[in-house]
């Protein structure tokens, strides 16, 4: 399939396979870096959520390239995603550079697929449309704005101008375009937790859904309310994350449990470079204060660089009896 909307968080046009845009959201994951200039998430992209949201995230895909993580992260999918080369020639639009921001928005609806992903960047409409619907993808337009719609019609890509695009469900990205001219926002709690994670972190979260809604993650994460967290990358990386509980003792009960799970790891003897990831929880700090449990992890760069160098190297061994993949992979399946 030409067009996966949702299946990646950077680009207009994938034009990857599925497999590529596994591995675009992964990267798009790890892409974030210290910022020499704070700053909050776009108010532009902000404004364009829904008004009914929970659920957000955001990565400052500019701030990136300002670090040496970044940098060295995207060597890594230069020279190793030969689909990369294909949607830049077919799009002229390359996410490694053309890149500024990315949201995403959630109502956070159990069974529902409601969500929008918005983008800041630098897009060539015109290219990117053309090769569209060169595929035989479809277009219309809708209150003045181009929007183009995958094969079933349930997911759509609309750019507003040549820095801002919206890709989700078809219905998403209309209202979406509605709330140009309108006046509402997210409410003040999501608002305000956004402000101050976008401000203070490079990569983030927040969902003021319960997870177990969301995701069966068992008994652990059963009892928490509300979530969020962030990365930050600089001479280490440091990641944070905060649940609130139902309760002061649950709080503490998942304090507990996520301790426990550390120590465990740390002694089953893994081997390899699982055995250096799991080395890394030695730096874990879990606390719980009130219904808040707090986790934080920092490990030096320099460590992620080679843990990611050393899974990759065991990839490969395991690969390397698989099948030859051919070096440019079809824009359609």
């Amino acid at each position: 399939m030409l067009l996966s909307y949702r299946g990646t968080l950077c680009d207009a046009a994938t034009l990857l396979s599925d497999r590529m845009r596994f591995r675009w959201i992964a990267a798009a994951g790890i892409l974030v870096s210290a910022a020499q200039i704070i700053c909050a998430a776009d108010p532009g992209l902000v404004s364009l959520a829904m008004p009914d949201a929970r659920i957000m995230a955001g990565i400052d895909v500019e701030q990136t390239r300002r670090s040496p993580f970044g940098q060295y992260v995207m060597s890594e999918i230069a020279e190793r995603e030969p689909g990369l080369q294909l949607l830049i020639d077919a799009t002229g639009f390359d996410p490694l550079h053309d890149l500024r921001e990315i949201l995403l928005a959630s109502p956070g609806q159990a069974g529902s697929r409601s969500g929008v992903i918005l983008a800041r960047g630098t897009f060539d409409v015109a290219r990117i449309t053309g090769a569209v619907l060169s595929q035989g993808q479809t277009a219309g337009t809708y209150k003045g704005v181009e929007i183009l719609s995958s094969k079933t019609g349930k997911d759509s890509l609309a750019f507003l101008d040549g820095t801002l695009a919206i890709a989700g469900d078809d219905a998403d990205v209309r209202a979406a375009i509605d709330r140009r001219s309108a006046s509402s926002g997210i409410g003040a709690d999501l608002a305000a937790q956004v402000n101050q994670l976008s401000t203070t972190e490079d990569a983030w979260f927040v969902t003021l859904v319960p997870p177990a809604q969301l995701q069966n993650f068992g008994a652990t994460l059963s009892k928490v309310q509300q979530a969020n967290g962030g990365v930050k990358f600089g001479t280490s990386v440091v990641l944070t994350a905060q649940t609130v509980s139902q309760t002061d003792k649950d709080a503490t009960a998942l304090a507990e449990t996520l301790k426990m799970l550390a120590n465990v790891a740390q002694i089953s003897s893994p081997k390899g470079w699982v055995a250096s990831t799991a080395g890394l929880l030695q730096n874990l700090s879990v606390a719980a204060a009130g219904q808040t449990t707090t986790v934080s992890l920092s490990v030096p760069e320099q460590q992620v660089e080679q843990i990611i160098k050393a899974s990759q190297s065991n990839g490969h061994h395991r690969l390397a009896a698989a099948p030859a993949q051919p070096a440019n992979p079809p824009l359609l399946p």
